[in-house]
């Protein structure tokens, strides 16, 4: 059994009892937090480029696994992303998008996007960094219910009214004669990690195409854990459109709030040329949605924070373009989002077919780089979201 599904085993059976989900979700916030520098720290180097150097020296002595984790990403963020191209201080940059890691909890991506190196101190804290989000999706989503939506094949289980095509979940030798039977009608299919994410360990397999026997593609399959496999999406022309390569998504993020559903934030998830995956962390360009219309009513940006007016592959121009049946799509994210109560906090993934709205996948963890990178909120939308919180049931 892989490390995820003994995870995935112990949190779906912790009792039901409050008290101990709120401990639950207390060492989950310590523990995401243990690497925070303090305010007082903070506030010091701030004021002291040296100082600053000194505790990041300290960080990466103290945490020095995850600090190689920042330090590699720091080096692909600074080397790839255009607006660093020609900078001559990248050691001063590289510096502070550590001590933002190990001070704020934002990600080299985030600093980047977020504008990050030109915010004062209060403006740093008004945006809600990787490490916020984990605190607060802690707050708001019962430990055990999440679950659901960290295994693709308990979300399809869950929401299978909704997905508009077939699929099949696998995990071990058992599932091997369904296999069979699955890709005999569907020879091509998609084929996912069930614990991953971010578009990543996504495959389109055509049957016809692949030189290995039946068994030898199971087996190489659930040798890397559990995964769904699903019938091909085919999108609507509307969707298509914007770009025929991928199936281009839009992510709605539900709050189950003490005065109902609210939908704060809504974007599209729209791919690049070639790319079979819309992912924004795989290479692809999200554009805000104005959530009364359905009308795209932002300029497009990939995670590099590049701007788009037009998509640079097919030419389309954002601003304006109005997605289909767009109260279709609200309606089944609120219908989602009330069949499991106590996860107040959801990111859903929907594509659009010649039948309408279906939904690709469920996230509990949903991130908030989307809605910052796109709606660029004056002061950030933290505030937003914590009054949201403020007027739900938390856990803690």
């Amino acid at each position: 059994m892989h490390k995820n599904q003994i995870i995935d085993l112990i949190r779906s059976y912790y009792p039901d009892i409050k008290w101990l989900k709120k401990y639950l979700a207390k060492l989950r916030i310590r523990y995401t937090t243990r690497m925070l520098l303090s305010d007082e720290q903070i506030e010091l180097a701030e004021k002291d480029c040296s100082m600053k150097a000194c505790l990041v020296d300290q960080c990466k002595k103290k945490w020095p696994e995850i600090y190689g984790q920042t330090e590699k990403k720091c080096n692909e963020v600074i080397n790839r992303a255009p607006e660093y191209t020609d900078r001559g201080d990248k050691a001063a940059l590289y510096v502070d998008m550590l001590f933002c890691r190990f001070s704020y909890g934002f990600q080299p991506d985030e600093y980047l996007c977020y504008g990050i190196e030109k915010k004062t101190v209060g403006e740093r804290r008004a945006i809600i960094s990787d490490t916020d989000r984990y605190c607060y999706v802690y707050k708001m989503n019962d430990i055990s219910e999440i679950q659901v939506f960290n295994n693709k094949g308990k979300t399809y289980r869950q929401f299978k009214k909704y997905y508009g095509r077939e699929a099949l979940y696998i995990k071990n030798m058992r599932d091997y004669k369904g296999f069979c039977i699955f890709i005999k009608s569907h020879p091509t299919f998609v084929m996912k990690d069930a614990y991953g994410g971010m578009g990543k360990n996504v495959a389109l397999i055509n049957r016809e195409e692949c030189h290995a026997s039946d068994k030898k593609l199971f087996w190489d399959m659930i040798l890397q854990g559990p995964h769904l496999i699903e019938e091909r999406v085919v999108q609507n022309e509307v969707m298509e459109v914007l770009n025929p390569s991928s199936v281009n998504t839009v992510r709605c993020i539900t709050l189950n709030t003490k005065d109902g559903m609210m939908i704060p934030y809504c974007f599209l998830k729209v791919g690049r040329k070639g790319s079979f995956v819309d992912n924004g962390g795989a290479g692809g360009i999200l554009v805000g949605i104005d959530r009364k219309t359905g009308k795209l009513n932002t300029d497009g940006y990939d995670e590099l924070n590049v701007r788009y007016g037009v998509h640079p592959d097919s030419g389309l121009l954002f601003k304006g373009y109005q997605l289909p049946d767009w109260e279709q799509a609200i309606k089944m994210c609120i219908e989602m989002a009330e069949q499991i109560p106590r996860v107040k906090y959801i990111g859903w993934d929907l594509a659009y077919t010649d039948s309408g709205w279906i939904v690709i996948e469920g996230n509990g963890m949903s991130q908030m780089i989307g809605p910052q990178i796109l709606f660029r909120i004056p002061g950030g939308i933290k505030t937003e979201m914590e009054a949201y919180m403020r007027n739900m049931e938390l856990v803690l």
